[in-house]
């Protein structure tokens, strides 16, 4: 029953955190973070770390020091932020890119504006998956909040270019060690999918170029 209890009081916490998910989503979509090239990735990285500070987790930035897509221009910095609980392990860690693909044409609303009407919000990255990155860091804020006592940690991380392939991004902070299984037991990507829908694995990622020879026809000719 205690645990029930618990679960009740985030959950009824979450609830009442709806207005602020809602605005840090918009001010999240406002920072224009187009991938190609790359635009923003700094400042929204801080707009994270400000945010997972000012909930209580200490607040580490990495840049992708070393590879081609890490420059001056655009450089790559990933934000993670740490609460810990009784102990660092287990570890519970949740993710979200905030870059976006271009916004393109036949807009009709300010794809940059976060515009919240008629209970959505438009702009580029509010399903993909800037919501997921509020969602995340405040469904951590409601556990502190309700004072629940947590064994292990709970850790949030805004990564960069996973529209790309994440190479400078997830895949980076893989490589470095900061993801690993050996430092989180869990983690959650609350990427947009059907609401009744869970996913416990990924495919992974492979970008490779093809050659053919031959003569142009049309498929289905």
């Amino acid at each position: 029953m205690a645990h029930a209890s618990a679960a009740d009081r985030v959950l009824t916490a979450v609830d009442a955190a709806a207005d602020e998910v809602v605005a840090f989503t918009s001010e999240l979509i406002r920072i224009p973070t187009v991938n190609p090239p790359g635009d923003a990735y700094e400042e929204c990285a801080h707009m994270i770390g400000d945010r997972l500070a000012a909930c209580g987790f200490e607040v580490e930035y990495h840049a992708a020091e070393g590879l081609p897509e890490h420059t001056p221009a655009h450089p790559r910095i990933n934000v993670v932020g740490l609460r810990r609980g009784r102990s660092l392990r287990p570890a519970v860690h949740l993710n979200g890119h905030f870059d976006v693909v271009p916004a393109g044409a036949g807009w009709t609303v300010d794809p940059f504006g976060g515009a919240v009407r008629d209970g959505r919000i438009y702009g580029r990255g509010a399903c993909d998956m800037k919501a997921g990155i509020a969602a995340a860091v405040y469904a951590a804020e409601a556990i502190r909040r309700t004072g629940v006592d947590l064994t292990g940690s709970i850790e949030v991380s805004g990564t960069v270019d996973e529209e790309s392939g994440g190479f400078a991004g997830v895949a980076w902070l893989a490589q470095q060690g900061r993801l690993s299984s050996t430092r989180q037991d869990f983690v959650i990507i609350p990427e947009p999918l059907n609401v009744d829908r869970i996913c416990i694995g990924h495919r992974g990622v492979y970008w490779f170029d093809v050659t053919t020879h031959g003569r142009i026809g049309h498929g289905s000719m």
